[in-house]
């Protein structure tokens, strides 16, 4: 990741290189400022006529005004620099997930990915204002300060030198020895934190049902209690050395007193510039100030880093999903023309050839699975949890490669094609449809973002969902709150419709419903669906005499397949799992 930085860095040399220059260039404004104020001063206790001060004068306001101004246009370009770089992070680390499998992201916490794209993103994009900049600034204004120094006197040089590398070398030394495994305990708490938020925030329901947010304030207490800890000893720290750093430039100036005044004395050096050389001497550390917290703050930005790092770090090539750039194309179905590209037509037949997954090397999900999807065919899965139905669907929506066998589609291993182009022909929608804190209206643009107000009406309409359809600017709340369930399963069905897919993939349509409202969705699931092919997995076995095909899995494989007649004849695990919900429906 240190690496990526500079290169961020060299992305923009130039912005850089100024951004640095500015920096000196306001420190040289201060010595500036400071240094003609003392010889100002002390030209001024001679009594002068006006006339010899307004050189030195104009000198106090050049570099006071010009302190200013380079300050604000430092400011300007560094933050400019700042955001262009978190933007490259963002993008990256955005980039890295996306390449990867669902299998990598089903391991992933909300709250590890939200304190990686919060928390640790904020503090690399800081490296460049609190690590590199002070540091390339300090060494800069001390070599320019030393060499003004040896023209003047080398013991004078050699004095101030030994203060500066106290100063910006033992003080920072003693500062990340004082703060070690500060940053390191501050990520995790700031972690810790972000996790425990989400998982409360995502299950407060459940928690003002069951009265327990006293249990609740509790760990946020305790997890607070750890941050704050944190956030003392680095007080104590920045304070100790801001103050060490403080008696330094103090100590500078006395050395530079005690050495100076022999000059003066000995006429080496004007009476005037005493004043002036002790002054610039003083400002001078200004440069240093921020050494110490840059060393502070750079085991925090390892630590972000690393986590960085470890997070889109894939264990395995079987973690990204695979797109080259020649692949061939499906085509994509369009209401007034369409046009084939070269592998898929615009109602492909797609198999499964022995498909064997795993979630790990220990145990098969799935085995040796083969069926085929033939265009307008209706084909269920079925099977008891756990039995690996919803695992096909990731299988053949290509968030996961198949361990051993094919996917099939046309001819062609649908690895072997655009992947965008042929989920283009899916229209998936799962048990848990998300849904965003939107307008009914947003929510439904996600799958057609060209369509009319009229359409999205029509549409709404067309699966049940009247009283939508009259207000498509209500904001339907986080993951749809303010929908029943069987509202949001029809809202995903309303996109599914919106995509123009030739392949609906159902997981679970009318699962954790009531028999009306199962009843309501799958009339309209029947009404709409026209020439598509449906695969649907549900382990609710309704209307299951309109399917061309069922299969039956259990613990990964397909034990039974045929039409509902025929496994009701067969009389073996199909029969029994519907004979036992027919009894359950009639009590």
């Amino acid at each position: 990741m240190t690496g990526k930085l500079l290169t961020y860095l060299k992305v923009h040399k130039s912005k850089t290189v100024l951004a640095i220059l500015l920096a000196t260039g306001t420190v040289l404004a201060g010595i500036g400022l400071m240094t003609s104020s003392g010889y100002l001063i002390s030209r001024a206790a001679e009594r002068p006529m006006i006339v010899d001060l307004f050189m030195v004068t104009a000198a106090v306001r050049f570099f006071g005004i010009s302190r200013a101004v380079v300050r604000y246009f430092e400011r300007v370009v560094s933050h400019d620099l700042t955001f262009r770089i978190l933007l490259q992070i963002r993008t990256t680390f955005y980039n890295k997930l996306n390449s990867f499998s669902q299998k990598w992201m089903m391991f992933k916490r909300p709250g590890e990915l939200l304190t990686a794209m919060i928390s640790d993103i904020e503090t690399l994009q800081n490296v460049y204002l609190r690590i590199l900049s002070p540091v390339i600034v300090a060494v800069l204004i001390s070599s320019i300060t030393l060499s003004v120094l040896m023209f003047i006197d080398i013991t004078l040089a050699i004095a101030i030198l030994l203060i500066f590398l106290v100063n910006g070398l033992l003080v920072p030394w003693l500062a990340v020895r004082l703060s070690r495994g500060t940053g390191k305990t501050d990520r995790d708490a700031q972690g810790r934190m972000k996790v425990y938020l989400v998982d409360k925030i995502q299950g407060i329901h459940d928690a003002l049902w069951l009265e327990n947010q006293q249990s609740i304030l509790k760990g946020f207490e305790k997890i607070q209690g750890n941050i704050d800890g944190v956030q003392q000893k680095h007080a104590s720290t920045s304070g100790l050395v801001e103050g060490l750093g403080s008696l330094l430039a103090n100590l500078a100036v006395f050395a530079a007193l005690v050495l100076a005044v022999p000059l003066v004395l000995n006429g080496h050096l004007e009476n005037v510039w005493l004043a002036a050389l002790v002054l610039g001497v003083f400002s001078s550390f200004e440069a240093l100030q921020g050494l110490p917290n840059a060393y502070i703050r750079y085991e925090s930005f390892k630590e972000a880093s690393q986590s960085l790092n470890n997070l889109t770090k894939a264990e395995d090539s079987t973690d990204t999903v695979q797109e080259t750039e020649t692949k061939r194309e499906a085509i994509i179905i369009n209401t007034t023309k369409s046009t084939t590209i070269h592998a898929l037509s615009g109602h492909p037949q797609i198999s499964f050839h022995k498909v064997s997954f795993s979630y790990d090397q220990d145990q098969k999900v799935l085995k040796d699975i083969e069926f085929e999807l033939s265009p307008g065919s209706k084909t269920a899965i079925v099977g008891p949890t756990g039995s690996g139905k919803s695992t096909i669907i990731n299988l053949l929506t290509g968030f996961w490669k198949p361990d051993s066998g094919g996917i099939i589609a046309d001819g062609q291993p649908i690895q072997d094609l655009d992947i965008k182009s042929f989920r283009s022909l899916l229209g998936v929608v799962s048990q848990d449809t998300y849904i965003f804190n939107r307008s009914v209206k947003e929510n439904l643009l996600i799958a057609d973002e060209k369509a009319s107000d009229h359409k999205l009406k029509e549409i709404l309409s067309n699966v049940g969902l009247d009283l939508l359809a009259d207000r498509l600017d209500l904001v339907v709340g986080s993951q749809g709150m303010k929908l029943s369930g069987g509202e949001r399963q029809l809202f995903a069905l309303a996109r599914a419709l919106l995509r123009k897919s030739r392949i609906w993939i159902f997981d679970e349509l009318s699962a954790n419903m009531d028999v009306g409202t199962e009843r309501k969705i799958l009339d309209i699931l029947w009404s709409t669906l026209g020439d598509r092919t449906l695969l649907s997995v549900t382990h609710r076995l309704l209307d299951m005499n309109k399917m061309d095909q069922i299969l039956v899995l259990d613990k990964g494989k397909i034990i039974e397949r045929g039409s509902h007649q025929e496994l009701l004849a067969a009389n073996g695990f199909y029969a029994k799992m519907y004979a036992g919900q027919m009894e359950v429906l009639r009590d």
